[in-house]
């Protein structure tokens, strides 16, 4: 009984822990909105002189290559948000959460383990985003027999003019959800450059955005006819007849593949919760202690980080290996 009370004076008195650290960093916070609200406009022109007063040292920055990371990052959020996210800012919050995890773990685990806490929630966005343009690209690969018969039939009602062509298929094409989108970001792009390199990487995040090899030379024939206003009709012509030979494989590789991605999909999350039903069923084990194990102990919030890490990864792999996208 003494060993009882013992604990559930320690339980009462972490409860009392945490809800004062909740408190306190409520508080700060609402401290910090004021500050925010009140001075806001004068740290903005603060900043603006800043820049302005280093606005070599941010050209100079402004007209740097980006590295494969950031430009890899750059293609991964053109596709998968409606609003693309700078690279570096996408970065800068991943630190952010990586610091903070790492920063409250450490003070009530060991260090390797705050360590790889922080990495692998500091991970997860980025990997929602990977199974995220898995899935665009799967989605859009099936529309290419659609898209490339209109884009064909618009460029030559067009007079071969290629933007205008982009603009007629956005319109026209009610079944191009996905494409549709990708061909809308490519025509921005391309409106507001004549820049041959600009339009090159322009149309190669719409390549990247399907990944097919279709996708690959329409994107190509798009990039010559934008630079030099060269005649594509024969290029489109092959890209249809190739899709067309390809439907007969692609159906009979989705009836192989039909079930696969359903048995991963729905086994994990059946067996993780068939092991907390023989816990508290057959174990005797209280579903409130179990509660307490999984998400309150170092060992129990690893072990529950790692399952949803891994069972993202498995979603990502069914997406790449089972759900392959429509191509010749």
């Amino acid at each position: 009984m003494p060993a009882k009370k013992g604990n559930g004076m320690q339980t009462e008195i972490g409860r009392m822990d945490l809800c004062f650290i909740l408190i306190s960093a409520t508080m700060y916070l609402i401290f910090l909105l004021g500050i925010w609200m009140i001075y806001s406009e004068r740290m903005r022109c603060s900043w603006a002189k800043i820049l302005m007063h280093n606005r070599l040292k941010a050209r100079r920055k402004a007209l740097r290559p980006e590295t494969a990371l950031e430009k890899h990052l750059r293609k991964v959020l053109s596709i998968t948000l409606k609003k693309p996210m700078n690279p570096k800012t996408f970065l800068r919050y991943t630190g952010a959460i990586f610091s903070l995890i790492l920063l409250a773990g450490i003070q009530t685990v060991s260090a390797p383990s705050a360590f790889f806490m922080a990495t692998l929630i500091s991970s997860m966005p980025y990997l929602m985003l990977r199974v995220r343009v898995e899935t665009i690209r799967r989605k859009s690969s099936y529309e290419g027999e659609k898209l490339i018969a209109e884009f064909l039939c618009q460029y030559r009602i067009s007079g071969l003019n290629i933007y205008k062509t982009i603009e007629q298929v956005i319109i026209a094409s009610e079944g191009l959800k996905i494409t549709g989108k990708l061909l809308f970001k490519l025509l921005l792009e391309l409106r507001n450059t004549g820049n041959s390199m600009v339009i090159k990487e322009a149309t190669e995040r719409f390549a990247y955005g399907i990944n097919t090899g279709w996708s690959r030379m329409l994107a190509n024939c798009i990039r010559i006819s934008a630079e030099n206003g060269t005649n594509v009709t024969l290029a489109l012509e092959d890209i249809q007849i190739q899709l067309r030979e390809a439907r007969m494989l692609f159906e009979e590789r989705k009836r192989l593949n039909s079930e696969s991605a359903r048995m991963v999909v729905f086994l994990a999350p059946v067996m993780y919760l068939g092991t907390v039903v023989m816990s508290v069923k057959y174990l005797g084990m209280p579903f409130d202690r179990l509660l307490k194990n999984q998400f309150y102990t170092e060992r129990g919030f690893l072990l529950i980080l790692l399952i949803t890490f891994l069972f993202l990864i498995n979603l990502a792999l069914i997406e790449i290996i089972n759900n392959q996208r429509f191509d010749y």
